[in-house]
């Protein structure tokens, strides 16, 4: 068994992104789980003038077989805040054009058509009152306060309101922004009949598991203002929002201005899926330490550079701390889901952001920019390359994060190094070089190392040259990344 190795660094890589694949034929099965709902409505009376306007948001779960709930909150000309629980049925033929009957809470019917293989769909019908149109797509799996943090810019539109009557029609745009711990500030500008105003306010926000979510604001005059809304997009980047005012109401939607915060606390290695407990991760942004630093020796500690991170208000250790990018070990009893993550500095918190943490493996091989794997030619350790290939049959050390448990792990210590002896991944381990299966020597934490993994692979009969290498553990597999053959 090969353990042993000489690492001095790793570069970090760019994230993969994955595509959607997309199917020429549906049934009530390609809508199954719960997705975000925006719902507006109008009443139109007989002489074509507009009597009414609904505009709602929330959630709706679809049983994969007939069966359909939605929770909303709504907002009309004559009442805000209004909680619905919606019921009824729903079908959807092999043309991907179905059909969406609510029987309980409303009567409504509507045409339903999911695309982008199911992960977003399309409504449209009416119901006594008015003429409704829908939409919605994929959620975060679970949120906490802290998924909706950071700025996002918004843009909606609606109506001017006096005493209940609609008067005119509305623009708004404006940006808000989420501390990740309660706190929203945000400005606005607000188009009414030709006549625009511009505001700022501040107040807090709540965020559910459910991931729907409700603020409450004033202005300097002490206005108020209530926002309801839902996450849209499976990264946490996107909200739908219904918003009231003694005088407005309106339906929009906001995107995270920059890189979803959320997004900035990702695998060491660069991939997405979330950091296992024990593996290393990294933060980036701006002003998130004082100097650039790095520790010696086989323990990290908590404070670098003047930073400091917690994860569910404990601290991680650090392994590299600077202004725009912070490296940390996973703390190894974080409970897996999603978890909260705070850089201080000095005695200033960085806005709260979520970070997924899974309790099996997500493995991500380190990479060079161009993205050729991290590995050691043995039993010579230099490191591989086209200038120093790796002959078939020989052996290959390659280095990774994300490994998920190992065997014998209660022995270890967050911050401090593994010991020198095996400690085997747990769940099952496959390898493959252009393709062609690999044995694996041994596939577990390195001794010496905090959060790093190593894999010992055989060289298979393959083509010389670069060539693709992947790594899959628990059934989940890396990107490929280089390696050279001899």
């Amino acid at each position: 068994m090969i353990r042993r190795f000489a690492f001095a660094s790793c570069i970090l890589a760019a994230p993969f992104l994955a595509h959607a694949q997309t199917s020429g034929t549906c049934t009530s099965a390609t809508l199954t789980g719960t997705y975000s709902l925006t719902l507006t409505g109008r009443a139109v009376s007989s002489t074509l003038a507009f009597t009414g306007e609904y505009q709602a948001v929330g959630t709706i779960t679809f049983d994969g077989t007939s069966a359909v709930t939605a929770s909303l909150i709504a907002n009309t000309n004559a009442a805000p805040g209004v909680a619905q629980t919606l019921k009824g049925t729903y079908t959807i033929p092999a043309n991907c054009v179905g059909t969406l009957n609510i029987t309980s809470g409303d009567t409504a019917s509507y045409t339903l058509v999911p695309y982008n293989t199911g992960n977003s769909y399309l409504i449209i019908g009416e119901d006594a009152t008015y003429q409704l149109n829908g939409s919605g797509g994929p959620q975060p799996a679970s949120c906490l306060i802290s998924t909706l943090s950071g700025s996002y810019a918004y843009s909606g539109n609606g109506f001017s309101l006096v005493s209940g009557g609609l008067t005119g029609v509305n623009d708004i745009s404006g940006l808000l922004t989420f501390d990740g711990a309660g706190n929203i500030t945000g400005s606005s500008a607000i188009a009414t009949n030709g006549t625009s105003v511009a505001d700022t306010f501040s107040g807090h926000y709540t965020l559910s598991t459910a991931c729907t979510g409700s603020a409450t604001v004033t202005d300097p005059s002490g206005s108020g203002d209530t926002l309801t809304f839902v996450m849209t997009s499976a990264d946490g980047s996107d909200f739908a929002l219904v918003g009231a005012t003694a005088n407005n109401m309106f339906t929009g939607t906001a995107h995270s201005v920059i890189t979803n915060p959320g997004g900035d606390v990702a695998n060491a290695a660069g991939i997405t899926g979330g950091t296992p407990p024990g593996s290393l991760f990294s933060i980036y942004g701006t002003n998130l330490s004082t100097s650039t630093a790095q520790p010696g020796g086989t323990t990290y500690p908590t404070s670098l550079g003047g930073a400091s991170v917690t994860v569910n208000g404990e601290l991680a250790p650090l392994s590299y701390a600077s202004p725009t990018q912070i490296n940390a070990e996973m703390p190894l009893d974080i409970t897996g889901g999603i978890a909260t993550v705070v850089v201080k500095v000095g005695t200033a918190s960085s806005n709260a952001v979520t970070a997924t943490v899974p309790a099996t493996a997500v493995p991500g091989i380190f990479v060079t920019g161009a993205n050729r794997a991290v590995a050691q030619n043995y039993p010579s350790y230099t490191t591989n390359s086209p200038s120093a290939p790796a002959p078939v049959g020989s052996v290959i050390i390659l280095y990774f994060t994300g490994g998920g448990p190992v065997q014998g792990g209660s022995v270890l210590v967050t911050g401090k190094a593994a010991p020198s002896q095996s400690f085997p991944v747990t769940e099952s381990t496959s390898a493959t070089i252009a393709g062609v299966a690999a044995t694996l020597d041994y596939v577990g934490l390195t001794p010496g190392f905090i959060g790093l993994y190593q894999a010992n692979i055989v060289v298979p009969k393959v083509a010389a040259g670069d060539q693709h290498l992947i790594l899959t553990i628990g059934g989940t597999a890396t990107p490929y990344a280089l390696i050279s053959i001899m």
